[in-house]
């Protein structure tokens, strides 16, 4: 729709418009963090089922091509691409439910086995010895004693205060078990979502891409494109190299749990490798409630569990990590850093597994511009040269004499060798 008749004053009517939109939301978002927050969390609760199946779908959308692929192969299936894609989605399905089942059969068993023998070790290890330790401060220092005997005094009123509290506290509880059984329908919900969204996966891509090609011009809309290849491409290998690279952490911290003879192996396997899929701070809060159950059921073998814990961690941060997700994301430990607490703070933990690999998107397509901006200056765009102490100098002369030196160096993706641009070859979202 056009309002002018001059269509300068058109685009300067929608960048203005959209400008103010974004201040708006930025004005909104820094200083009504908490109204923002709950009318994000308000729309989130209503299309949680639809985000629930997108990201699913996500997920299970290499395996569905995977299989797809593998069948049209065969002469049967060639000319029978709507029974090929049907038994796609139906194998990724049950490989996507195989996977949660099996999640669920090893964790809960575990946890239920391991509960006698926690309450045991709370028993018979830990509340002896804090009793031990007690006593034996109580009778090494009197004034401590004193100090214990007054607090005693006032255990009636302390115990009539716990017990007001858990009214309250059981409210919470059933709130809590209420939201749990409602994500978990939303769950339920997003799976059926993601076998539409499977079975009509070209449909909606190509009406995606038509309303994006009716809306913006040739620039604009093959940039929009290239930067949700860039995303899909960066997101999917990220979340799959994670949990490759998790399981290999899960399956190596069983072995050393077991060489070493620490307790509930299976359990604390199963909880390091699935916060691993967190970078960085993943393997740290992990080792937190394994080793308080380390140290309830042996508590000399703590220590020797968190040195194992960060020996584990310096290996996949130094060797196995990098040789399953390689240079991928392109960021480096700031920015990954950075992210993480940006993302972590915003959206939880899942934030803190999928703000890297966005970020990284984000941080290209910045890249990106700031090169082409300087390209069009004709003035370096590699990072090293404004490492130097003299860079305004050497601009100076730049600008002065434009010819003079290699102002334009070749671009990062120029200098890989044909074996990284293969691997980095982007997929169609």
């Amino acid at each position: 729709m056009k309002i002018f008749s001059n269509n300068k004053y058109n685009e300067i009517l929608k960048y203005f418009i959209i400008g103010t939109v974004i201040a708006l939301l930025l004005v909104l978002t820094m200083f009504r963090w908490d109204t923002a927050k709950t009318i994000f969390s308000t729309v989130v609760g209503i299309f949680e089922p639809i985000i629930w199946g997108a990201v699913i779908a996500f997920i299970m959308n290499p395996i569905a091509k995977f299989s797809e692929d593998g069948l049209s192969k065969l002469k049967f299936f060639k000319k029978r691409k709507k029974l090929t894609k049907a038994l796609g989605v139906v194998f990724s399905t049950l490989v996507f439910i195989a996977v949660i089942a099996l999640i669920i059969l090893s964790v809960i068993p575990e946890i239920i086995s391991n509960v006698p023998g926690i309450y045991n070790g709370i028993r018979d290890e830990l509340i002896p010895g804090l009793t031990r330790w007690t006593n034996k401060v109580l009778q090494d220092y009197p004034d401590v004693q004193k100090i214990v005997s007054e607090q005693l005094s006032d255990l009636s009123s302390t115990v009539q205060g716990i017990l007001s509290s858990l009214v309250p506290k059981l409210q919470g509880f059933l709130t809590s078990l209420f939201d749990f059984a409602n994500s978990v329908k939303n769950f339920v919900f997003g799976v059926i979502v993601a076998i539409y969204f499977l079975l009509s996966k070209e449909t909606l891509q190509a009406q995606a891409k038509r309303l994006v090609v009716s809306v913006f011009k040739q620039e604009k809309y093959e940039r929009i494109f290239e930067f949700t290849n860039n995303t899909n491409s960066k997101l999917l290998g990220f979340i799959y190299g994670k949990v490759i690279d998790s399981v290999i952490i899960g399956v190596i911290c069983f072995i050393g749990m077991l060489i070493l003879r620490m307790p509930y192996a299976t359990i604390v396997s199963i909880i390091i490798g699935i916060t691993n899929i967190i970078p960085v701070f993943g393997p740290f809060i992990g080792a937190i409630p394994t080793a308080v159950l380390i140290l309830i059921a042996e508590p000399k073998k703590v220590i020797w569990f968190l040195l194992f814990i960060v020996v584990l961690q310096q290996l996949d941060g130094n060797i196995i990590g990098p040789k399953i997700l390689g240079n991928k994301i392109g960021l480096s430990p700031f920015w990954m850093l950075f992210s993480i607490i940006i993302f972590g703070s915003m959206f939880g933990i899942a934030g803190m597994i999928v703000g890297v690999p966005l970020f990284a998107v984000a941080y290209d397509t910045l890249n990106e511009s700031i090169v082409n901006r300087l390209k069009a200056k004709k003035l370096p765009t590699e990072e090293s040269f404004y490492q130097d102490e003299e860079y305004l100098k050497k601009l100076a002369e730049i600008e002065k004499n434009p010819e003079a030196g290699d102002i334009n160096p070749p671009a990062a993706s120029e200098n890989m060798t044909d074996e990284e641009n293969e691997d980095d070859t982007k997929p169609d979202p």
